[in-house]
């Protein structure tokens, strides 16, 4: 576990929270946890300790993009009782469902404190993260230092979005709790795939940020951008992808890959990193249609009538703005059906920017499902609409 400087540990924001907790396993095979007798007596009798003085606010539960819902806390110490050449705390907590039917899942995290001097003014503050489905739980949790102080809390927490989510692969619909990871792009497990015909789906993902003076999406919206993809790749009617991944701005498709099982997010990752550098020629520049010719030649090769075939097509990202929008169509639509084509314009926030955006212009002609994203909230009803969409598709057609 990393050391903690002191400049982290002061006053840090209890609405940015900050390292994950570890779930609690002994062994590669992940056995059962033991946790030490002296811990299990303090976490069953239940009651508050303040050996260590300490104060512990719970943070309700949101719906975060992946359609889980995140929880979390944090932990505010006065740093004169931090005060010596150094200390550790050491943080166990186990989260048990009051609903039943889930084992208690326990939790580790490990401070290490720098020097402190004896004069030190104000308090350190640790956030605490952790990810859970639908339900009601307790928390028992409790922190020790070297020198066996102790401070417990308990609190109960209550996961659960105002419109019930449903029929989606990526939302848990029971209790469970898990660690939150920390790495974006990290590699997806297998996924049971339903019975019958599976579809092919083709995903046009942006990561182009919506504020042309930004090289690069934020941290959170990478992240939610991701957790977008992830939920649509973790639909059991999908049996196979085609993804690209471009940044307008920079005119460049970052990452290709062509009718595969599970979309390599590890390759994925290197290659949004390895590529968006914030460099643009002078002429980009100075021709103001050079993004508009870079999109029609998108959308030909992957949309056009020479495209390799999909049951279903969708764009997601941030809208893509232009000094100047598409003045109309930049692919006129096949003739004949074609397949359903969502737009999932993740939005957080669309005071900002409430116009179509280059996307959206440039599809005119085709009839595009829009979906705008300004929530976890609004992307799992996009998603069950989807999901509709999908099961319609993977039915026998008479």
């Amino acid at each position: 576990m990393r050391a903690l400087s002191l400049c982290l540990l002061i006053l840090l924001s209890a609405s940015q929270p900050g390292p994950a907790q570890n779930v609690a396993r002994e062994g590669p095979g992940g056995e059962p946890f033991q946790p030490l007798m002296s811990d299990l007596a303090v976490l069953d009798a239940a009651e508050e300790r303040s050996d260590l003085s300490c104060s512990v606010q719970p943070l309700d539960p949101k719906l975060e993009y992946d359609l889980n819902f995140q929880a979390g806390y944090v932990i505010r110490v006065p740093l004169k009782d931090l005060a010596g050449n150094g200390n550790t705390l050491r943080v166990l907590f186990r989260i048990e469902s009051l609903d039943g039917e889930m084992e208690p899942v326990w939790f580790t995290k490990r401070y290490d404190v720098p020097r402190i001097e004896p004069d030190a003014k104000g308090e350190a503050a640790l956030p605490g993260k952790y990810r859970l489905g639908p339900g009601r739980y307790e928390v028992s949790w409790l922190m020790r230092d070297r020198a066996e102080r102790v401070c417990a809390k308990f609190w109960e927490v209550e996961a659960r979005d105002i419109d019930p989510i449903s029929g989606l692969a990526a939302a848990p619909d029971e209790p469970k709790a898990d660690e939150v990871s920390e790495e974006i792009f990290a590699a997806e497990p297998p996924v049971q795939r339903s019975r019958g015909r599976l579809l092919h789906a083709k995903l046009m993902v942006s990561f182009t940020p919506m504020d042309a003076t930004k090289v690069k999406l934020s941290e959170y919206d990478m992240r939610s951008v991701v957790s977008m993809v992830r939920a649509i790749a973790r639909q059991p009617q999908i049996g196979s992808f085609s993804l690209v991944a471009y940044h307008a701005q920079e005119e460049r498709v970052l990452f290709e890959e062509t009718d595969v099982t599970r979309i390599d997010f590890p390759s994925l990752g290197e290659a949004v990193e390895a590529s968006i550098g914030g460099t643009v020629n002078i002429e980009q520049l100075q021709d103001k249609r050079s993004g508009e010719r870079f999109l029609s030649e998108l959308f030909k090769k992957h949309l056009g009538p020479e495209s390799p075939p999909a049951d279903v097509v969708l764009f997601v990202g941030p809208k893509v703005v232009f000094e100047r929008l598409p003045s109309g169509s930049l692919l006129s639509a096949p003739k004949g059906p074609t397949p359903p084509l969502y737009y999932f314009i993740y939005n957080r926030n669309p005071r900002s920017y409430p116009w179509k955006d280059a996307v959206s212009a440039g599809l005119k002609d085709f009839s595009v499902k829009e979906k705008d994203i300004t929530s976890a909230s609004e992307f799992a009803r996009a998603m069950q609409q989807l999901v509709e969409e999908l099961v319609r598709l993977q039915a026998p057609q008479s």
